[in-house]
């Protein structure tokens, strides 16, 4: 049941019953990771917006605007 643990690790709970017993562990280890990749990636995208959104605030305010929109 390492799949299940992954998954629950990624969710930050148990993952739904009905889910554990339709996927075996390979499944739900893949879905864990899925999940891992997608939220990284969301991350850094997000980042990444945050980032080209500062180029429009002028460059001594970008300091102070990132530390309070908490992109430091």
């Amino acid at each position: 049941m390492e799949g299940a643990r992954d998954l629950e690790a990624e969710l930050g709970a148990a993952p739904p019953p009905g889910l554990v017993k339709a996927l075996d562990d390979d499944a739900l280890a893949r879905l864990a990771g899925a999940i891992r990749a997608t939220r990284r990636a969301q991350s850094q995208a997000l980042a990444e917006a945050g980032e080209a959104g500062l180029r429009f605030v002028p460059a001594l305010l970008r300091g102070p605007v990132k530390k309070i929109v908490g992109l430091r």
